[in-house]
């Protein structure tokens, strides 16, 4: 059964006593409960308030998924030159503490989603990562080259370029010489790590 409809009939109300009550016609009080039309946003919350539900309830959103005000997106990964608040693969939300949210600096999560930068970071682990264009020497950093997703390496300065390395092990890594056509962006500095231990007993 439509929810409008239910919701007026739980309530003992008349499609006209429902349209007077709301300043419609009876015939868009009958549309809104066979799917032919829909109320405006002013008339929802008008509706919630009558029916006692949440303007979610009416409009079907499950405000569990929602975002809340202390959480960041999680990314599954970060493809290159793709805007933040356009990349479509998402994990999920992930809360930070207050201190980082009055920080006026601006935070992601990403999904760590296989082991090769165990044992520092490992699959499951949620990193949250404060976005900036640059990091200190030494630093694990979300850095992206040419066309290449957005990788987690840890980041050293020389004096004609920069060093990067796998988190895994600190073998030879990958060299960008400054001004060099083959460029390498830091897009944010790795400031936590969120993992969740399961413990089989």
């Amino acid at each position: 059964m439509n929810k409008y409809r239910q919701l007026r009939k739980e309530r003992n109300m008349s499609q006209a006593n429902l349209a007077k009550r709301l300043g419609v016609s009876q015939t868009a009080v009958s549309q809104w409960e066979t799917n032919k039309n829909y109320p405006d946003i002013n008339t929802i919350k008008e509706l919630a308030e009558i029916f006692s539900v949440t303007t979610d309830y009416l409009l079907n959103v499950d405000s569990s998924k929602l975002k809340k005000d202390n959480e960041i997106i999680v990314y599954n990964r970060v493809p290159a030159g793709v805007e933040w608040a356009n990349i479509q693969d998402k994990h999920g939300y992930e809360e930070i503490g207050m201190k980082m949210l009055q920080s006026g600096r601006s935070y992601v999560g990403l999904n760590v989603r296989d082991d090769d930068m165990s044992p520092i970071f490992m699959k499951g682990d949620t990193l949250i990562i404060e976005v900036r264009d640059n990091c200190e020497n030494g630093d694990y950093a979300l850095v992206q080259s040419h066309a290449d997703d957005g990788m987690i390496r840890r980041v050293f300065y020389q004096n004609n370029g920069v060093l990067v390395q796998p988190v895994s092990y600190s073998g030879e890594g990958d060299f960008y010489i400054t001004n060099s056509r083959e460029r390498l962006n830091i897009l944010g500095v790795v400031r936590q790590v969120r993992r969740n231990l399961s413990l089989d007993f």
